[in-house]
């Protein structure tokens, strides 16, 4: 009798533990694994509808900008890092690769090959993140 209450505290046990860290995860971090599609810029006040770019949260660290040329009708991409360096604050890095991010960057409207965003807004379908004097609204696509 004595066995079977000590294998049912240490399974109770472990089920909090697990709970427990669970719990402790960065909720953030988890809900932006996944594809985004941008679709409302604002600044200064005024929205701008856009389309054609994706941010690409592939594990915990690996992220990819995405760019969609109608013109061309051909996607362009390039990978970077992501760190979360405070549960709203989101670090993206480009890397030169597939190509030089001097190639890439006249793309995008960044200003350098590492960007700082708040994450103001996320939930399971929708991505708010601002930097730069501006706020970029996200869908999960």
């Amino acid at each position: 009798m004595f066995m079977r209450i000590s294998k049912k505290c240490a399974y109770l046990f472990t089920g909090i533990l697990w709970l427990f860290a669970s719990g402790c995860r960065n909720e953030a971090s988890d809900m932006l694994k996944g594809k985004w599609q941008l679709k409302t810029v604002k600044h200064a006040g005024v929205f701008s509808t856009a389309d054609s770019v994706w941010y690409n949260f592939q594990s915990e660290s690996i992220f990819m900008y995405q760019i969609y040329s109608a013109e061309k009708d051909s996607f362009t991409h390039q990978y970077g890092f992501k760190t979360q360096i405070e549960v709203r604050t989101l670090q993206l890095e480009l890397i030169s690769y597939p190509r030089p991010i001097a190639t890439f960057l006249p793309a995008t409207d960044w200003k350098d090959r590492i960007r700082i965003f708040t994450i103001k807004k996320i939930t399971g379908n929708e991505l708010v993140l601002s930097g730069d004097e501006k706020e970029y609204i996200f869908i999960k696509f």
